[in-house]
């Protein structure tokens, strides 16, 4: 017998709405659903949504303080001042550091990408910030996806150096902004840029476009400058789906259009990785979070993230294969190390009824890598739903934790609401660091713990497994299939659409499949007489219940549009289920 693994619990949506774009839109009631559970209510913003149109975005002169970046930027490059660009290492900040320094060069300059270390320098902008513009003797220095918590760095190194110091990211401000010459964040106090969800790379293609025009003395651009910035939204759409950031508003139309660069790309770099990856035409945002990510967040978390930077701007294929073979190495002693602390971390909280008890989960060790922590903390909110910090101490006192977090909880504003206990901290709404001291570590998983539960409603951390709509087989058919596509790119903020489809059996007996033989699929079909291919990962576990004869079941399914050679192939994915 198939049991659900948790109670299921159906998203709720107004049936006026749905009637309403049913009518304006033609669509079928199970689309129409779809786009009302997705914020979509009217005839306007559903054309826009399915659209995804590149002239929807926001022109990026309407971001506080990027006019002047980009006029900085553009007279750096005419005078051929010396340039440097200073990342972070997670997969947003070697993206966005590799887009400008490309972009630098498309514009027939050179800029030195640099990105501290992670367990050496520390993140973001701090005394070796200060060292690497003195060693680069830079006139001007850009920051990507860092900066805003800059602790006076900013100011000290345009008054140490002479260097101009112009700081892009998207992270939630701290007390004070940076004091420099400018300061680029959607998100920062006084800015009237609408959307406030890009992420660091986003930010940094933005100024590429901005320092365009004005290189160009106009809003059309040269056929290479457009042309490159088209092309690079490949790497505004990793960098953009690897750090989590909401695929709403100019997020969806930037990775709808950077996968479909991301295909094509000439960029030695990404195409390694798709080879790598065994990556071609079938190329979504999830490849990007799952495949794709993990291999560039590797560098960062155990090497040095410069290796990403040696990848994205490699010269040749030779030369990105060779660091792409460093980077793969280091990415399975990452899976090792992270492996070994997810299983010893979740061992400890299904034994301890403490833990089971509490809103949050904080935990804190000696000899645990630095790099691996925010991974953790993942794997921490996927099994127990709620929000988890991992913090690695050092043998002198001192920890740095990541945090990730759930869609009811966000994270920068929870690092203000324990600032009191850190040294340091911040983030956004999903995912944010800290510097800490160890015996500030109580203190603080107490706050954290008050806070999220004060902000959380009784009972509403129970976990469950959320569904779109009922859903009859015969309703997925290919119109509903064409839709379904242009709701993606799916991911945070946009998730995969989930389907409930009742008494279902198999057309014939199901197949196990793979090099285990734990993989399930075959066709399905219910009361309506539709059928469709019902494929199922991992299912070794539920393998007997579907080969029972002449059993049937409830289901949760994503329906996906998987494409082979230009043609959609449609299948449902197993999610959930219980005999019926």
């Amino acid at each position: 017998m198939l049991q659900a693994q948790r109670p299921w619990l159906r998203r709720e949506v107004s049936t006026d709405v749905v009637a309403e774009l049913e009518h304006d839109l033609r669509l079928s009631r199970l689309s129409a659903t779809l786009l009302a559970l997705r914020g979509v209510h009217d005839r306007t913003a559903a054309e826009a949504f399915m659209a995804r149109r590149l002239a929807d975005l926001h022109k990026p002169e309407l971001m506080k303080d990027m006019d002047i970046a980009a006029r900085r930027l553009a007279k750096a490059i005419v005078g051929r001042e010396r340039i440097l660009i200073h990342g972070d290492y997670d997969v947003d900040g070697s993206t966005s550091a590799s887009l400008l320094r490309l972009f630098v060069q498309a514009c027939s300059h050179d800029a030195v990408a640099w990105i501290p270390h992670r367990r050496i320098d520390g993140y973001g902008l701090s005394e070796a910030s200060l060292h690497a513009v003195q060693e680069h003797d830079a006139q001007v220095m850009i920051t990507v996806d860092c900066g805003i918590a800059d602790g006076g760095w900013a100011q000290r190194i345009e008054e140490t150096t002479g260097a101009t110091v112009i700081i892009t990211d998207h992270h939630l401000p701290q007390a004070s902004l940076p004091r420099c010459t400018a300061v680029c964040n959607p998100n920062q106090p006084g800015c009237p840029y609408p959307d406030k969800h890009l992420a660091g790379v986003g930010v940094a293609w933005k100024l590429a476009w901005a320092t365009a025009k004005i290189l160009c003395e106009s809003d059309k651009l040269t056929p290479k400058l457009r042309d490159f910035l088209l092309d690079h939204l490949a790497l505004v759409a990793v960098g953009t789906v690897a750090d989590c950031a909401s695929l709403i508003g100019e997020n969806r139309i930037l990775v709808h259009h950077g996968l479909n660069a991301l295909k094509r790309t000439q960029n030695h770099g990404l195409r390694a990785l798709l080879d790598q990856t065994r990556l071609g035409e079938d190329l979504s945002a999830s490849d990007i979070g799952w495949k794709i990510g993990p291999l560039l967040n590797a560098a960062g978390r155990v090497g040095s993230a410069m290796a990403n930077i040696r990848l994205l701007t490699a010269t040749s294929m030779a030369d990105a294969q060779e660091v792409l073979k460093g980077i793969t190495e280091e990415n399975e002693e990452r899976k090792r190390l992270t492996q070994i602390l997810t299983n010893d971390l979740i061992a400890e909280a299904e034994h301890d009824p403490q833990w089971r008890a509490r809103a949050t989960l904080v935990f804190a060790g000696e000899g645990w890598h630095q790099g691996v922590v925010g991974i953790v903390a993942s794997r921490l909110v996927e099994q127990f739903g709620k929000p988890a910090c991992v913090i690695a101490l050092d043998t002198v006192g001192g920890g740095k934790g990541s945090l990730r977090s759930i869609p009811q909880v966000h994270l920068g504003e929870a690092i203000d609401a324990c600032r009191d206990h850190l040294l340091k901290g911040g983030g956004h709404a999903m995912a944010a660091g800290l510097s800490i001291t160890k015996d500030q570590v109580p203190a603080f998983r107490n706050a954290f713990e008050d806070y999220v539960s004060g902000r959380i409603p009784a009972g509403s951390l129970v976990q469950r497994t959320g569904y779109d709509a009922e859903a009859c087989i015969a309703e997925l058919d290919a119109d509903f299939f064409g839709s379904l596509d242009s709701l993606a790119p799916f991911g945070i903020g946009n998730p995969d659409p989930v389907l409930h489809v009742a008494k279902a059996s198999f057309v014939a007996r199901p197949r196990l499949f793979g090099k285990d033989g734990d993989h399930l699929k075959g066709a399905i079909t219910d009361a309506g007489g539709g059928m469709r291919e019902l494929l199922a990962w991992r299912a070794a576990k539920q393998a007997p219940a579907f080969t029972a004869s002449g059993s049937r079941f409830d289901l949760l399914v994503k329906p996906q549009a998987a494409r082979f050679r230009g043609e959609i192939q449609p299948r449902l994915v197993f999610v959930d289920g219980q005999t019926a």
